[in-house]
């Protein structure tokens, strides 16, 4: 897939070669141009969905290997609407965001955090909820660890009312209903780890 024919981006951020390349079916584009596109904010293109198409099977693998702010290029996925494209399209999004986060769970040093992996999940899929089940399948030492990792990362958001959410692209209110979900679910396994057995 291509970016649209009539697609200029902005003469500031990128030349008229790398354009070109985005309306180009079939050609690789260098690592460094895919990150820029998946950062760059929605409204800066023609055809916005377009241009995460045309990226997207070089974008996964720039996540999958590690990268950052990953959170800001899953921006560039919901944003996209990934979730209301044909079947097969969307997914392969969805397979390639559960293949990510639970790799990330399963490997002791991931290229990514797993925090980031989760933030970044959440922010492609505005919710949190499948991000949360398959933690809580996931629940072995090495997951364990990762959940305390996170723990961590967002300590001073625990204690606020801010979410580490930073990209979320749906209202407030649904930012901190999913927030809250997130610390109800941290909660629950505080409780779990100090139970007493049998």
């Amino acid at each position: 897939m291509t970016a649209r024919a009539d697609e200029t981006g902005c003469g500031r951020c990128f030349d008229e070669a790398e354009v070109e390349l985005l309306r180009t079916p079939g050609v690789p584009l260098p690592a460094d141009l895919v990150r820029r596109v998946a950062r760059k904010d929605p409204f800066h293109w023609v055809d916005q969905p377009a241009l995460i198409r045309r990226i997207l099977p070089q974008l996964v693998r720039v996540l999958a290997e590690g990268a950052t702010e990953p959170d800001l290029m899953a921006r560039g996925l919901a944003a996209a609407g990934w979730s209301d494209w044909p079947g097969e399209q969307a997914g392969a999004v969805a397979g390639f965001l559960e293949v990510w986060w639970t790799r990330t769970l399963r490997t002791q040093a991931p290229p990514t955090s797993a925090w980031a992996v989760f933030e970044s999940c959440v922010t492609a899929s505005s919710s949190v909820t499948p991000w949360l089940a398959r933690w809580e399948a996931e629940m072995s030492p090495v997951a364990r660890r990762h959940l305390a990792d996170s723990l961590g990362r967002w300590r001073e958001e625990l204690l606020s009312h801010d979410s580490p959410f930073t990209w979320w692209q749906g209202t407030e209110a649904e930012e901190r209903a999913a927030w809250h979900e997130v610390k109800a679910w941290l909660a629950g396994q505080s409780r779990s780890a100090v139970a007493p057995e049998g």
